[in-house]
């Protein structure tokens, strides 16, 4: 994978974003040195580009940044109808394009009284899961500016900004979720470690990705990414596996019903419940409970 590591400060920021849609037969347009980061987003469809002389497909949930000091263009038309979008982002400081994840040369905080240094790396081509795709459409919508319709031919500017600075936020929210150097977000491993402890502490309550996202003030692929980082698996899996182990105790200890332990633990389904109950265990919840009964005969 190439990675593009941007020295800041400045750090990147929001020139124009559009959605475009393409008939089958219609292709991205040849443009030189056009002095601007253009992130291409698909929606559904593909894009066929070539940058100088390395091609790329951009499907469904995958990205492209295009270099400013580079020639793009179409390497084939669209062979389906494509929706995607555009978003183009200014830079004036350094950066490189690089195979290696992390920057090559670290950068460390100079002084009290000069600017504190640091990279965002992005990745140039990626494929999202769907979950982040969709979380990147939702940043992206707010910035849409341009509406472009093959159709007719016809490029309509359908939303006028009237505050600049919330659209910035709105990019960087965009760039946040899309970094990818660690040194960036504050103690991955601590974040982890507290979202562990709060799982545990509260895994009858019902909550969502979004709820710890708010909780702990990070975007919810930062969370994921954190708990992956340090326990391989998402916070979903996370709480999953929680639940099932308490569920396990229950059985073993209590007479309650299978149907009061799963909303003991925080199932709102009981037929969910044993379903990955089985899964975990190779057993239903019953089948559990009778083997444990069983051994203290």
């Amino acid at each position: 994978m190439i990675y593009i590591h941007f020295e800041n400060p400045p750090t990147p920021h929001f020139i124009a974003a559009g959605k475009a849609l393409y008939r089958k037969g219609d292709r991205h347009k040849k443009r030189s040195n056009i002095g601007v980061f253009d992130l291409l987003f698909v929606i559904s469809g593909k894009l066929f580009i070539m940058e100088e002389n390395q091609q790329y497909t951009i499907g469904e949930n995958q990205l492209l940044i295009l270099s400013p000091d580079k020639t793009h263009s179409s390497y084939r038309i669209c062979d389906a109808e494509t929706s995607f979008y555009w978003v183009h982002m200014g830079f004036s400081g350094a950066y490189y394009e690089s195979e290696h994840i992390h920057p090559v040369s670290k950068v460390s905080n100079k002084s009290l009284f000069r600017d504190t240094s640091f990279y965002v790396t992005l990745p140039k081509y990626i494929q999202l899961p769907e979950d982040q795709g969709q979380f990147l459409k939702n940043y992206i919508d707010p910035l849409l500016m341009f509406s472009i319709n093959k159709y007719d031919n016809h490029t309509e500017k359908y939303r006028k900004i009237n505050n600049p600075l919330k659209q910035q936020q709105h990019f960087l929210n965009v760039l946040d979720m899309l970094n990818l150097d660690s040194r960036f977000s504050n103690t991955p491993d601590t974040l982890a470690s507290e979202i562990m402890q709060y799982l545990q502490n509260n895994y009858e309550k019902s909550f969502t990705i979004q709820d710890l996202a708010q909780m702990y003030n990070f975007h919810p692929v930062h969370i994921i990414r954190c708990m992956k980082n340090s326990y391989h698996i998402t916070p979903v899996q996370a709480l999953t596996t929680i639940r099932l182990e308490r569920a396990k105790e229950l059985l073993s200890m209590t007479a309650l019903s299978v149907n009061s332990v799963s909303e003991s633990v925080g199932f709102s389904s009981c037929s969910y419940f044993i379903k990955k109950f089985k899964e975990h265990y190779n057993k239903t919840p019953a089948q559990y409970r009778n083997e444990i009964r069983d051994g203290l005969k």
